[in-house]
């Protein structure tokens, strides 16, 4: 029987002693969990990264609708005057004063020996701003307004002026219905009848010309 003697064991005990050494396992061992939290912290930056651009996309997404909103809003202010100021006016257009019952009043109310040859009428405005009265919880915004003074001028001529038909006149308007209802205060001779005139058409007939004027309510316009 042969007897193999190994000359070398002593030195392949010893590499296998270096290769099971437990203080070599160890780095091996630490430098794969430093290599794995490496990579992990690569991928954390490279997310951050990309988590940044998508936030700084969305921030200017959202400044864009922010300004965009600021206009629209802005837009529907100026829409909300615009309409405020239309309805005023469609207000002022179906509610403005009518010189049609006027007329119609004064062919219902003429009388023998007076002839009307003018009629005149005279609309002022007066602005009256907003106010604010109380304080505190109690403050109350009274709006402006536009007073409508409206004035109504009739010059005419008494053919009769003896009988003082001119007064019977100014009588016969001021007991009508219509100028009962809407004049502030009766009408009134306005300065002072004319010297008598002999009618161009008719010599033998003399008239003198006068003028009565009145004022109807104040209306309040918004």
């Amino acid at each position: 029987m042969a007897i193999r003697i190994n000359l070398l064991a002593e030195e392949q005990a010893a590499e296998e002693l270096r290769r099971k050494n437990p203080v070599k396992l160890t780095i091996w061992v630490g430098s794969f969990f430093v290599a794995v939290v490496a990579i992990i912290i690569l991928k954390i930056q490279w997310d951050i990264g990309f988590s940044k651009k998508a936030y700084n996309l969305i921030e200017q997404s959202w400044k864009n609708n922010t300004a965009n909103y600021a206009a629209v809003t802005n837009n529907i202010a100026k829409i909300a005057v615009i309409d405020k100021k239309l309805a005023a006016l469609d207000r002022l257009s179906t509610n403005r004063f009518y010189w049609a019952p006027v007329l119609n009043a004064l062919q219902q109310t003429m009388i023998g020996d007076i002839q009307v040859v003018r009629v005149a009428g005279e609309q002022k405005y007066t602005k009256i701003d907003p106010k604010t009265i109380g304080s505190g919880q109690n403050v109350k915004t009274i709006p402006g307004s536009m007073i409508e003074k409206t004035t109504l001028y009739i010059d005419a001529k008494d053919y009769n002026p003896g009988a003082q038909n001119y007064d019977k006149f100014k009588e016969t308007l001021n007991n009508f219905d219509f100028f009962v209802s809407n004049l502030q205060h009766a009408f009134i001779l306005e300065g002072t009848l004319s010297p008598p005139t002999a009618d161009p058409s008719d010599p033998s007939r003399q008239f003198v010309v006068f003028k009565l004027v009145s004022h109807f309510k104040d209306v309040s316009r918004e």
